[in-house]
């Protein structure tokens, strides 16, 4: 009973309060890994649009001859090709966001 008493009395104690600066760091780290998922989120909606845009003009293209058939083949690379430089971009702004926490971090581990 007292072991179980004592075990409650660390457990409490070790979820009690936190060094102001490591709660600080904390919450950094936590808002910058939300706002690179909130990005990167953002992002894959908007790619998966321009792909389901994309499959809409090469079925399109299927079911057309010449240079309208061409043209929605075109239009459908075009979509694709922008897709991955959304998500290209996405990751990088990520990055940068993951990048100014590590520093934010860094200079409040210096004070």
């Amino acid at each position: 009973m007292r072991a179980s008493i004592a075990a409650a009395g660390l457990l409490l104690a070790s979820c009690g309060p936190q060094d102001p600066r490591e709660a600080r760091i904390d919450n950094i780290q936590d808002q910058a890994a939300d706002e690179a998922q909130a990005i990167r989120a953002s992002a894959d909606n908007v790619a998966d649009g321009m792909r389901a845009q994309a499959e809409t003009l090469s079925n399109q293209a299927r079911a057309s001859v010449g240079y309208t058939a061409e043209q929605f083949d075109t239009r459908a690379a075009s979509l694709k090709k922008q897709a991955e430089i959304v998500e290209r971009q996405a990751k990088a702004k990520a990055q940068a966001v993951r990048d100014r926490a590590t520093a934010d971090v860094s200079a409040i581990r210096a004070e």
